[in-house]
């Protein structure tokens, strides 16, 4: 960066070069020299820093779309829906690892033992000091079984004993392999349950962050619209403050000459105190929307921000049965119903299973072998098998097993009333908001035309009052008029686009684009 202010600085605190100068420069008018200049140079080096930050900080004139996108893409709420269906992501591919094998490596070594021994000879007990140490160690690969609930395995392993008394022995164990498997009978099989809920966990999760962001939509549209409207009245204010000043003054003129009352007189004169207080208080309402705005966007309320109107409304054609079905194929809370009834039914079918006769199948197959020598431990193994089968019958328990399914039993039942009163007022609003949203372009059309009417009337009463036509009253109250009807018009554009991003997150549908709504996971 080029500093010519500096160079100019340079020169004129120098002395002149050669044998002229009989000056003599003492050191402390060179200090406060130098000290001036460093000076400079940092005050300049701010006001460039300054400048630049004030070039950030300006976001310019964003239009409503651009606003959502921003939102979408950096608010803290933006950012929380994204983690939670992160969130749901890991848990999901949590329960997919459950469905895959597993492979686990164990064992404990070492294993030190130092104590007194007891055993048994010719119906003695003697006690023996002994002191061994033992360890060992397994792999194993192990499988789940959705439809059975049972779990399969296969395992090798080694293991050492050493005994130390005297001479010093060890014997070792192996199993090569060994196949194993274990079967519930008539037990609750929750990972069969699992597999049916877990999946529509995740679908609803995916569905709620659409929806989310859909939601975030329709609060920036309507925060949009507030600010816009708060500038609207902040405009409208300053316009009266300056007409009404212009017809105090025409009005006080006339009273000079006897041609109004002073009725009227003060009638303008409060007019224009009321349209100054209106004034201060849409400055306040604008600046404090425009902050709250720049917080929902995920900025700072120091930055400039200007919005622009939207320009033309979509023509869009929605019918209320395909917007109905939509909504139930991919609205999270229709797959939600769906979820609480699986629910239900997992309750019911472990009050069932948990108190009636129930067993389970152990049962191994595979090779061991022991040997003082290690060498010798894989030669000619020996078959290593067992099977056991354990059961439990409930014999009495004053109930509580019929007790606990009539709970769940009529738990299930009201889970099902009330899905089903959910689904119909669901259903009603899902219609309700269609036909509205129908309703509502017309409705903006209609504000349009009243409030180009309202401007006009306006111009027509301000002209008719100045050459006498009409009296003061009937200009405020076709000035009220056109702030009201401009008020009108943007709350009627307010609804429209609100019931349009609505409509979005009802159905998760573009009906613009005719397509689905998705969101990448960023």
């Amino acid at each position: 960066m080029e500093w010519p202010w500096l160079s100019a600085l340079y020169l004129a605190i120098s002395p002149p070069a050669g044998p002229q100068n009989k000056i003599q420069y003492k050191p402390y008018a060179m200090n406060k020299i130098v000290t001036s200049l460093y000076a400079l140079i940092l005050i300049g080096t701010l006001s460039s820093a300054q400048a630049v930050a004030q070039g950030t900080a300006n976001l310019g004139t964003l239009d409503l779309e651009e606003c959502i996108a921003i939102a979408q893409n950096q608010s803290p709420v933006a950012r929380s829906a994204r983690y939670a269906l992160i969130a749901s992501k890991w848990q999901y591919r949590s329960f997919r690892a459950d469905l895959r094998p597993s492979l686990t490596f164990s064992g404990d070594a070492p294993n030190y033992s130092r104590s007194f021994r007891q055993y048994f000879i010719d119906g003695e007990t003697h006690y023996a000091y002994t002191t061994q140490s033992d360890a060992s160690a397994n792999l194993s690969i192990n499988q789940n079984i959705l439809m059975t609930g049972g779990t399969l395995s296969l395992s090798t392993g080694i293991s050492r004993l050493g005994v130390f008394k005297g001479e010093n022995t060890q014997l070792w164990q192996s199993t090569p392999l060994v196949v194993g498997f274990r079967q519930p009978l008539f037990q609750f099989n929750n990972l069969k349950w699992q597999n049916q809920l877990e999946p529509l966990r995740y679908t609803i999760a995916q569905k709620q962050y659409v929806e989310e962001m859909e939601q975030i939509a329709v609060t920036v549209t309507q925060r949009f619209f507030d600010v816009y409207l708060a500038r609207i009245n902040l405009e409208n204010a300053e316009f009266n403050v300056a007409r009404n000043d212009s017809i105090y003054q025409i009005s006080l003129g006339r009273y000079n000459v006897g041609n109004i009352a002073e009725n009227d007189l003060l009638q303008t004169e409060l007019q224009l105190r009321n349209a100054e207080a209106s004034l201060t208080r849409a400055r306040i309402e604008h600046e404090r929307s425009l902050n709250d705005f720049k917080i929902l966007l995920g900025y700072p309320t120091d930055v400039e921000l200007n919005l622009r109107e939207p320009e033309e409304l979509p023509d869009i054609s929605v019918n209320i049965s395909e917007a109905k079905a939509l909504a139930i194929s991919n609205n999270s809370e229709a797959l939600t119903y769906r979820l609480n009834e699986l629910q239900a039914e997992r309750e019911l079918e472990r009050a069932k299973r948990s108190g009636s006769f129930s067993a389970t199948i152990i049962g191994n197959y595979g090779l061991n072998q022991t040997s003082e020598e290690f060498s010798n431990l894989y030669s000619d193994p020996l078959e290593r098998q067992f099977l056991t089968l354990g059961f439990d019958v409930p014999i009495f328990n004053w109930g509580k097993h019929r007790a606990q399914i009539n709970s769940a039993r009529n738990q299930q039942r009201q889970v099902a009333n009330s899905i089903e009163f959910q689904r119909r007022q669901f259903d009603q609003r899902v219609q309700y908001i269609v036909s509205q949203f129908l309703q509502l372009k017309d409705q903006v059309l209609l504000a349009a035309q009243s409030d180009t009417i309202a401007q006009r009337r306006y111009e027509v009463a301000q002209n008719r009052y100045l050459i006498g036509k009409i009296d003061i009253t009937n200009l405020f109250i076709a000035q009220n008029e056109k702030d009201m009807a401009r008020q009108g018009y943007i709350r009627a554009l307010r609804d429209f686009w609100s019931g349009w991003y609505q409509l979005r997150q009802l159905t998760l549908y573009d009906f613009q684009q005719d397509e689905p709504i998705t969101y990448d996971l960023e």
